[in-house]
């Protein structure tokens, strides 16, 4: 996806939560007496318009210590876009992509020709939840017709981590013993994740991070992170497809290397260990280092491989300093 639109996405999502944090910070209420023993608070205003709460609704109480959390599960209006040529230019997949994440329900497009139409309906794939639900000439209906529940986050982004982990140890495999063949196959699993991390994206843009509203924005970015180390793995096999040499024990050696690097970040993530962390730190230095070396002394597709090894580690470390946010 290109940056430009990226960058659109994260700041309507920045704007979105950061905004709504601002609005409803600092609120003082005072106790009134109901009666000989009931004490009661009003709820603000704004809040309960942005929760979409109403008389009867039930709300979450939780009491912390000298902290007293009153928490709602929100009715989430369903939101609609129409986009059209003249006013958005030319419509392409990502653009549908980002239209997801940013939590449309109903997405109405007009499109130019039949290769538009087809990018369309190849990236609405990809989108969990999305269908056509109506074809017009030069017009297409699109609607979420199955509502992700914020419970399904953790699965599916426990799905993108295995996705990846098993990406990076079938190319190894498949360089090891030159089934270059297997490579178009492998490439397959990375449209996989990009569907898992769309729908992560989606669920913290319409719902938040449950766990931790107020490292919503964290998770969102390690969520985008976890995305770019898989393309890079794509990169991969797109490089070797039609290849017939070896490639060297050594550079497979360090494929391993950065296979393990990532998976030892996946094992942090769920399972915090200070261990885990110092190895994070001092190993993505060591790994770099020996990355440069091997680009210096390779040409060709070899060090092109490196290249991209490189970049995972640089993006697994990206991934780790939104977790290390994460938990602070």
């Amino acid at each position: 996806m290109d940056i430009l639109c990226i960058s659109i996405n994260i700041c309507v999502f920045l704007e979105r939560f950061i905004n709504l944090s601002l609005l409803l910070s600092n609120m003082k209420r005072r106790i009134v007496q109901h009666g000989s023993s009931s004490l009661t608070i009003t709820l603000p205003r704004k809040w309960v318009r942005v929760m979409g709460l109403e008389k009867g609704d039930e709300l979450e109480v939780e009491i912390e210590g000298s902290d007293l959390v009153v928490s709602a599960k929100p009715r989430f209006a369903l939101e609609k876009k129409v986009v059209t040529v003249s006013e958005f230019g030319v419509f392409t997949k990502n653009n549908l992509a980002h239209l997801y994440m940013l939590g449309y329900d109903e997405v109405e497009v007009q499109f130019q020709n039949e290769k538009g139409l087809e990018e369309i309906k190849e990236r609405v794939l990809d989108c969990i939840g999305y269908e056509i639900i109506e074809q017009k000439p030069n017009r297409v209906y699109i609607k979420s017709i199955a509502h992700t529940l914020e419970d399904d986050f953790d699965v599916l982004l426990r799905k993108v981590f295995l996705v990846t982990l098993e990406m990076g140890k079938e190319l190894v495999e498949a360089l090891a013993h030159k089934e270059y063949h297997k490579l178009k196959e492998i490439r397959h699993q990375e449209s996989l994740n990009n569907k898992f991390t769309m729908a992560c994206a989606r669920i913290l843009n319409k719902r938040g991070y449950s766990k931790h509203p107020k490292r919503t924005l964290q998770m969102y970015e390690l969520v985008k992170h976890l995305e770019r180390v898989c393309d890079e793995y794509k990169y991969i096999c797109d490089l070797f497809v039609g290849y017939t040499k070896e490639v060297s024990p050594e550079l497979l050696e360090f494929f391993s290397q950065v296979n393990q690097y990532f998976e030892r970040f996946y094992a942090m993530f769920y399972k915090f260990d200070p261990q885990h962390k110092e190895y994070i730190y001092k190993k993505r230095k060591e790994l770099i280092a020996k990355g440069n070396e091997f680009i210096s002394n390779n040409t060709g597709r070899e060090a092109l491989l490196v290249h991209y090894l490189v970049n995972i580690v640089a993006k697994t470390y990206d991934c780790a300093g939104a977790y290390f946010a994460l938990i602070l």
